[in-house]
C-alpha cells in the first residue's frame, strides 16, 4: 500500500492511460494535437491515482512562476482591516486558486512601490486594486511590459473591471427622494478618490432632476479614516441652517459613523434622519438599525478581475468590464 509520502508518478500514470510519459505530459500541457479522447484518458488516470503536477515543475517548464501579484495603495490603514478590500480579495483568490495560481498580495504605501513590483516582474501579471494610484504611473505601468488589469478604476489602454458608481448613487438618492426626502446631505471620508467623486456627481445630478438647489453646507468631507463620516456629519450639523432630513453617505463607513454622531446631536435614526451608505459591507445588514445601501458584488469584482488578468497572461486582451449595483432597502431609510 502507498503511504501518503509517495507520490504518484507520471510513469503510473501513463501506465494507467495505456499511453507513453511524452504523451502524458503534452496531454497535461494542452497540447492541441493530442487527440480529445487520449486527453480524456490521461485525466481520467489522474483522478484516479490522485496524481498532481509538481507545480514548481510545471512553472519551470512554462517559464512562469504561476503566481499573480495583488497591489493595493493603503496610505491609511492596514488593508486586512478593510472589510472591501477583504471582499474582493476572496473573489481574487477563489478564481486563481480554481487556475492552480497562487495570489500574492502587496499592501503598498507610494506609487514608486508600485512601479517597483511591477519592473521585477516577479509574478506572471499584476492586479491593481482601488483608485489612488496616480495617472502617471499607471501610464508607467502599462510601458513595462507586464499584464496588467485595473480592479475598480480605469485608465486608456488598460483593462479594467470597474462599478457604476455614479449609477449607484443616484439610485439611492432617487430612493431618498421617493419616501420624501428633499434636505439630503452627503458626507464623505474624502473627494480625492474618483469614486467618491463619481458618488458625489450622482448625488448632485439626482437633485438636479428633482428639482432641487444642491447646499453645499449639506456637502462634507471628514478626513481619510473609518471615523471620515463621523466628523463630516459634526461639520454639517455644526454648519447647516437646518437639520437635514436624510444623508447618503459615499461609503458605509462615512454613513454608519454618521449614525453616531447624528445620536450624539440627539436625533434618531431613521425616525428624525434617514441614511443610506454605498457598497453593503458585511457590517451594515447588521447594525442597528440596519444600514440601507448601495451593494456592490465584490467578489464577483474580484472574481472578474482575476479572470481578465488570467486571460491577458496568456495572450489575450480582454474587454474592460463595468459592473451595475443593487439597492438595498433596510430600516435605515424607511419613513416611520
Amino acid at each position: 500500500m502507498r503511504t501518503s509520502s509517495e507520490r504518484v508518478t507520471i510513469r503510473e500514470v501513463a501506465a494507467r492511460a495505456g499511453v507513453g510519459i511524452a504523451t502524458v505530459s503534452r496531454a497535461l500541457n494542452g497540447d492541441p494535437e493530442i487527440a480529445a479522447t487520449t486527453r480524456a484518458r490521461v485525466l481520467s488516470a489522474c483522478r484516479d491515482l490522485g496524481y498532481k503536477p509538481s507545480s514548481a515543475a510545471r512553472s519551470l517548464k512554462r517559464g512562469r512562476s504561476e503566481s499573480v501579484g495583488v497591489a493595493i495603495l493603503s496610505r491609511h490603514a492596514p488593508v486586512i482591516l478593510n472589510p472591501y478590500y477583504a471582499e474582493v480579495l476572496g473573489g481574487v483568490e477563489m478564481a486563481l486558486e480554481a487556475a492552480d495560481y497562487h495570489l500574492l498580495l502587496s499592501s503598498l504605501k507610494r506609487n514608486e512601490e508600485l512601479l517597483k513590483l511591477a519592473q521585477e516582474r516577479r509574478v506572471d501579471g499584476l492586479l491593481v486594486m482601488g483608485c489612488d494610484v496616480a495617472e502617471q504611473v499607471l501610464g508607467a505601468l502599462a510601458k513595462t511590459g507586464i499584464p496588467l488589469v485595473l480592479i475598480d478604476n480605469s485608465f486608456d489602454g488598460l483593462p479594467s473591471v470597474t462599478v457604476d458608481h455614479l449609477g449607484g448613487a443616484r439610485v439611492a438618492m432617487r430612493h431618498l427622494l421617493d419616501e420624501g426626502y428633499r434636505r439630503i446631505a452627503f458626507v464623505t471620508e474624502t473627494l480625492h478618490n474618483a469614486n467618491f467623486q463619481a458618488r458625489l456627481l450622482g448625488y448632485r445630478s439626482a437633485l438636479a432632476e428633482a428639482g432641487i438647489a444642491c447646499d453645499e453646507a449639506l456637502v462634507a468631507e471628514g478626513g481619510n479614516s473609518w471615523e471620515g463620516g463621523y466628523h463630516a456629519m459634526k461639520a454639517i450639523l455644526a454648519r447647516a441652517g437646518e437639520t437635514p432630513e436624510a444623508v447618503f453617505g459615499a461609503n458605509d463607513p462615512a454613513a454608519l459613523t454618521a449614525f453616531k454622531a447624528l445620536r450624539e446631536a440627539g436625533y434618531r435614526v431613521p425616525d428624525d434622519v434617514a441614511v443610506v451608505g454605498f457598497d453593503d459591507i458585511h457590517l451594515s445588514a447588521h447594525h442597528t438599525p440596519p444600514l440601507s445601501t448601495v451593494r456592490i458584488d465584490k467578489r464577483l469584482l474580484g472574481q472578474t478581475g482575476a479572470e481578465m488578468i488570467l486571460a491577458r497572461i496568456n495572450g489575450v486582451i480582454p474587454e474592460s468590464v463595468e459592473l451595475a449595483t443593487e439597492l438595498v432597502v433596510r430600516g435605515s431609510s424607511r419613513r416611520v
